[in-house]
């Protein structure tokens, strides 16, 4: 949880955008998860270990509300947490949208304005040609390991033309799937899949190592879009247990520096790094990577 937070308070304008519409959600009792976030983020700068720690165990029963699962201390992964909380967060969207609309006003759900996506899933039958296409929605791409390979790898093969099954009314019974970025968010969230079943259906985690780019070019259908790296979390251990940290791009880093100043975030303890010295580090343990979505052309580098 609390690597996961340090992500998103690093993305500036996310915190941003709910701040500057809590007049529209401080008075809603089901926004109780966006009161208590606000909470963090207020005592974030702080050296009261006390308060930072009521407000984390605060946030914490807020989130096991609405996912009982997380009452307990049992260890939990980050990308479902992570997962999870997006979801509450945009889960809340239509009530406030109707709340501000009694008032007057308009509410922008902070998730669907920067992390959700649409992928388009196109299927063409081998036999005929007939194409038939599907739109799903999501707020992070969960990416298989190649091994030896990149970031841009991984996402070449996500996006990799696929033979599959299907009947199709002319008899056909293979179809080729293709998967395209529809949309593009202004943060990618991106989970590389470390843990999978062996032959005998027991859980693993998988320590290859996987080079980090700080740049990345997106394709998409209206047009790619470049990216910046900005924060990673990553996952010590094994699958009974671990330990999650973060590395994230300091918050007082300009957009135009070259200085490359990161921030390792391992529970209380904070440390001065750089970006290039948390991607050469975190190869074997990364495990979610936020890109921000550059406004600005630049040239791309691994």
């Amino acid at each position: 949880m609390n690597s996961c937070l340090q992500s998103l308070l690093n993305i500036e304008e996310f915190i941003r955008d709910i701040s500057r519409q809590e007049v529209l959600w401080s008075a809603v009792p089901e926004a109780q998860l966006l009161r208590r976030l606000t909470d963090i983020r207020d005592c974030h700068e702080s050296t009261d270990y006390g308060l930072k720690d009521h407000h984390l165990r605060s946030f914490k029963k807020a989130f096991s509300n609405q996912a009982p699962e997380y009452t307990g201390s049992a260890q939990k992964d980050a990308h479902e947490f992570l997962t999870l909380f997006l979801n509450e967060v945009k889960r809340l969207s239509p009530h406030l949208k109707r709340n501000a609309a009694l008032q007057g006003q308009s509410y922008t759900c902070p998730v669907e304005d920067h992390h959700v996506f649409k992928m388009e899933n196109m299927r063409t039958c081998k036999g005929c040609g007939h194409q038939s296409s599907q739109q799903e929605e999501f707020t992070s791409l969960s990416l298989d390991l190649v091994p030896e390979g990149s970031v841009e790898d991984m996402l070449e093969t996500y996006l990799k033309e696929q033979e599959i099954e299907f009947r199709c009314d002319c008899g056909g019974t293979t179809s080729e799937l293709k998967s395209s970025f529809d949309t593009l968010p202004r943060v990618l969230i991106l989970h590389l899949k470390r843990f999978g079943f062996t032959q005998t259906y027991e859980i693993q985690k998988v320590d290859d190592p996987v080079r980090l780019q700080r740049d990345l070019v997106v394709p998409s259908n209206q047009g790619g879009g470049c990216y910046s790296l900005v924060s990673i979390i990553s996952h010590y251990g094994g699958t009974e247990s671990g330990h999650y940290i973060c590395n994230s791009v300091h918050p007082e880093e300009s957009p135009y520096s070259t200085s490359d100043n990161w921030l390792t975030y391992n529970d209380a303890q904070v440390l001065h790094t750089t970006g290039s010295a948390a991607c050469e580090e975190q190869q074997n343990s990364a495990y979610i990577l936020f890109y921000k979505r550059n406004v600005r052309r630049h040239s791309i580098s691994s």
